[in-house]
C-alpha cells in the first residue's frame, strides 16, 4: 500500500529544505576557503606544468619534464647559494632571472629525449584547486605560480609547491616535510595555520528518508 499523498508532499519539502540548506553551507564554506586562500597566498609559490596534450605520450612527458625541471631549480640554486633556502620573494627573483634560460634547457632535455616542442616558463598568478599534500591541504584561490607550458598547453596539468618547500622529483608528497610546517608555521597566523592543517574531514551523510520516500 502507498503512503498518503501528504506523507510524500511532507518528504518533498523536508528534501527541498536540506538541499537548500545544503548549498547555503557549501557557500559559506567555498567564502571561508576563499578567504583563507587569499590570506596564505603571499606567503606560499606553486609550480604548475601544463601538457601539450592529454595523449599519453604527452602525458608521460609532462612527468618527465616536471622531474627534471625540479632536479635542475633545486640543483642551481643549491649551487649559488651554498646551499641555502631562498625565501619566496628571493626564490622568485631567481626563477624571473631564469626563466628563459630554464625554458631553453627543457626544450633541449625534450630534444634528447626524440621531442621538438617549444617551451614557455613565466612568474605569474594562477587559479588552483583544492589540493592536499600529505598533512598540508591548501585551499582552492588565486596563488603565485611558476608555469611551464609544454608546446600548446592543452594537456592536464600537474602542480605542487616550490615554497615552502614540498615538490619532490616523485609524483606524490606521503607525508609533509617537518621543515616546509615550520617555515609555514612562521609565515601563517595560528588561525591560518590551524586550518591548513586539520586532518582531512571524514564526512558520511546518509539521506534515510529518500528510502521511505522511494518504498510502499
Amino acid at each position: 500500500m502507498k503512503k498518503p499523498l501528504q506523507t510524500k508532499r511532507q518528504i518533498l519539502a523536508a528534501l527541498a529544505c536540506l538541499l537548500a540548506a545544503a548549498f547555503l553551507w557549501n557557500m559559506q564554506v567555498r567564502k571561508e576557503q576563499q578567504e583563507l586562500a587569499a590570506r596564505i597566498s603571499p606567503s606560499i609559490l606553486r609550480f604548475h606544468v601544463i601538457a601539450n596534450s592529454n595523449g599519453k605520450e604527452d602525458q608521460e612527458l609532462k612527468l618527465k619534464v616536471k622531474s627534471f625541471l625540479l632536479e635542475e631549480i633545486y640543483r642551481q640554486i643549491s649551487q649559488e647559494s651554498g646551499n641555502q633556502e631562498l625565501g619566496k620573494e628571493q626564490l622568485c627573483t631567481w626563477l624571473s632571472l631564469r626563466k628563459e634560460q630554464l625554458a631553453q634547457e627543457t626544450e633541449s632535455f625534450l630534444h634528447e629525449s626524440g621531442k621538438e616542442m617549444k617551451v614557455s616558463a613565466e612568474l605569474k598568478t594562477v587559479e588552483f584547486p583544492e589540493k592536499f599534500y600529505g598533512s598540508l591541504r591548501l585551499p582552492a584561490g588565486s596563488y603565485d605560480a611558476f608555469q611551464v607550458t609544454l608546446g600548446q598547453g592543452r594537456g592536464r596539468n600537474w602542480w605542487c609547491v616550490l615554497y615552502p618547500k614540498l615538490c619532490l622529483t616523485k609524483d606524490a608528497v606521503q607525508e609533509t616535510p617537518e621543515s616546509s610546517l615550520e617555515t609555514l608555521k612562521v609565515l601563517l597566523s595560528p588561525e591560518d595555520y590551524q586550518a591548513v592543517t586539520r586532518p582531512r574531514p571524514n564526512l558520511h551523510i546518509r539521506f534515510a528518508f529518500l528510502k521511505a520516500f522511494h518504498s510502499n
